[in-house]
């Protein structure tokens, strides 16, 4: 039924999303001519040229390999027992026993999150009870697992089932720009002391400003979702935490350390860390707690 009610002005809301995207593939392209050519033909020495180039095309490939599986995969939705039947919908629509059938449905899911006022966390648009860390996004128009928050960068949500290709595409981000910064510092040093009689490339130069102040900025937000990670929060929780019965905030509540926190999202396999595939531990709707139950909210302590 959600699926029917997207209209023409919505798929072109979506593919506007992708603009961003295209411009950075652009870019990208660009910077792969500006390395490869305008710098790479001015490397002397073949050892070094071949050196260069292998560990180029090996942080390339995670690079665009992190970017596309962030931008093509699902951040994932609520399974189909989160949603309310028509019948529900329609009862719950025709009389005012809302919380009545909220409840009946919450029977068969498990939710603990709470609105601040203590009453369950339901999305009128979707039709579906929110699990827990579940947001609505109002770009993709749908609810989101874990979501983090919408990327206008990758043209997606950034949620449960992409998160860790999030921040391995920040991270080789990072890597590939300040790859690019420090190749490039000998030959504009060495060129502007006039030890070397090749006039300064301009794409190179270009090439050097971009990949900088790229670095520098990334780098903050990379250094923002290591923060979030290791404590085992979203974004939306790092402003606002998520509320339990009886309306009562815990900030803290999905902080199992931070090393467990690490390997919610990147898995146990060391080998598939640095890798974009998929690795993150649970179901999108059931998350372990710390080793506590809270008498105010009444919310029993799932231990990893």
């Amino acid at each position: 039924m959600q699926e029917q009610q997207k209209g023409c002005s919505y798929y072109c809301q979506r593919c506007s999303m992708f603009i961003p995207v295209l411009f950075v593939l652009a870019l990208i392209g660009w910077s792969y001519y500006a390395f490869m050519i305008a710098y790479g033909g001015r490397i002397e020495d073949l050892a070094t040229r071949v050196l260069v180039s292998i560990l180029y095309h090996v942080i390339l490939i995670l690079f665009l390999w992190s970017y596309m599986m962030a931008i093509f995969t699902q951040p994932g939705r609520p399974p189909p027992q989160y949603y309310l039947t028509e019948d529900e919908h329609m009862n719950m629509r025709a009389t005012d026993r809302g919380r009545e059938v909220l409840q009946s449905v919450s029977a068969r899911v498990t939710v603990q999150e709470r609105t601040t006022t203590g009453a369950m966390r339901y999305c009128d648009i979707c039709k579906c009870m929110k699990p827990d860390r579940a947001h609505h996004c109002s770009m993709c128009m749908q609810c989101v697992l874990k979501m983090d928050h919408h990327c206008p960068w990758v043209g997606n949500c950034v949620g449960f089932t992409n998160y860790k290709y999030f921040v391995l595409f920040l991270a080789y981000t990072c890597l590939y720009t300040l790859f690019i910064t420090l190749c490039c510092i000998p030959y504009i040093t060495n060129v502007w002391r006039h030890r070397s009689d090749d006039p300064l490339n301009f794409h190179v130069l270009i090439m050097f400003l971009i990949s900088l102040v790229f670095f520098l900025t990334v780098f903050g937000l990379f250094s923002f979702h290591i923060y979030l990670l290791i404590h085992n929060k979203t974004t939306f929780e790092s402003s606002r935490a998520p509320c339990f019965r009886g309306g009562f905030a815990d900030s803290k509540h999905y902080d199992l350390g931070g090393f467990e926190n690490f390997k919610q999202v990147f898995g146990d396999s060391p080998y598939l860390w640095v890798l974009p595939v998929f690795s993150s531990k649970g179901n999108g709707c059931e998350y372990d707690t710390r080793a506590y139950t809270n008498a105010r909210t009444d919310v029993p302590a799932r231990t990893p």
